[in-house]
């Protein structure tokens, strides 16, 4: 059996790196729910989108339609709009908002044509040109329209992915900066406290770091979670509204992530256990150590607890020498 104290101290260290991006995800999301930064995104994917002169005309009207407006709570604008409520109310308004589209998609074509509101927009003319394209089959032209929308919101999604990716490394840093989470001197300690690496390794065992994961998994996509990406992907109206429950949860998972990483009994903090500050008699070689030491914590931290979590599989796999053969059924 492979038992190494190097393999222990990575496999300690990891285990804190999954705590850790687990509790800046908790954050994230708090801070999503809060500012309804998926509602935001998706209003300007859709203004990216359907681009339709000064204001954006008719981006407002889609908001107002009522197969829009009822997916978020009075005042609010909806975090995602399903595929198919999305092409009627644009074909709805387009077409006057009668409340009632032309059966035929020639008949359909100059309806909008002669509407003309929005007919010679950029939205209008690649609207037009995806209608044309169907020829008289008014099933595509929708579908057209729909994968149109669809693949917009791929975009949409990217997007939101990479400014989630910055966020989440803001609050790593913070996180980091405040709690003094210093990997160069945690794993320092780990090398030469035999005790305090065999109980790390012991809570890293005992942990059910998988239903941490399925936790945090189902939190981002359940509550006011589903992102504009993902949304676009269901042809259902159900409501993804973020609410206070939500948020308190969020904030409720966050303090118990973060009271984990406490109960480890690492060298984390500012204040030492006998009182004194953890910089005290800091040279400048000291606190450059300890800079490098917070910033691979704060990049660790922003990887997400999926990386590390296969990776803390496999230094498990490791230690043990490598998972046993399965027995054969004969």
């Amino acid at each position: 059996m492979l038992n190494s104290s190097i393999l222990d101290i990575a496999l300690g260290m990891v285990f804190l790196f999954v705590l850790i991006s687990l509790l800046c995800s908790a954050i994230n999301e708090m801070l999503a729910q809060l500012l309804r930064l998926r509602a935001k995104n998706l209003e300007a994917g859709l203004g990216n989108l359907l681009q339709s002169g000064g204001g954006n005309q008719l981006v407002d009207d889609l908001y107002k339609h009522p197969l829009i407006n009822g997916l978020a709570k009075i005042g609010q604008k909806p975090s995602y709009i399903p595929p198919k409520n999305f092409t009627l109310a644009l074909m709805d308004i387009m077409t006057g908002n009668t409340g009632k589209l032309p059966t035929g998609n020639k008949v359909l074509i100059e309806t909008i044509e002669k509407q003309g509101l929005f007919a010679k927009t950029e939205a209008g003319r690649s609207i037009i040109l995806l209608l044309h394209e169907a020829g008289d089959d008014a099933e595509k032209a929708r579908r057209n329209v729909e994968g149109w929308y669809n693949d917009a919101m791929d975009r949409v999604g990217g997007w939101y992915k990479q400014k989630t990716q910055i966020v989440i490394f803001i609050v790593a840093l913070i996180v980091c900066t405040t709690l003094n989470i210093d990997s160069i001197k945690i794993s320092h300690t780990l090398w030469t406290d035999v005790a305090l690496r065999q109980a790390l390794v012991e809570a890293a065992s005992s942990t059910d770091v998988a239903g941490l994961m399925t936790q945090e998994s189902v939190e981002q996509k359940t509550t006011p979670g589903c992102d504009a990406a993902t949304a676009a992907q269901s042809n259902e109206p159900v409501p993804c509204e973020s609410s206070m429950d939500d948020v308190q949860q969020s904030a409720k998972n966050a303090g118990l992530l973060f009271e984990r990483i406490n109960a480890l009994h690492l060298p984390i903090g500012w204040k030492q256990p006998d009182g004194k500050w953890a910089f005290a008699g800091f040279d400048a070689m000291d606190w450059l150590v300890k800079i490098m030491g917070i910033l691979i914590t704060t990049f660790a931290g922003s990887f997400g607890a999926p990386f590390w979590f296969q990776l803390l599989n496999k230094i498990v796999d490791l230690r043990a020498a490598g998972k046993q053969p399965s027995k054969s059924g004969g």
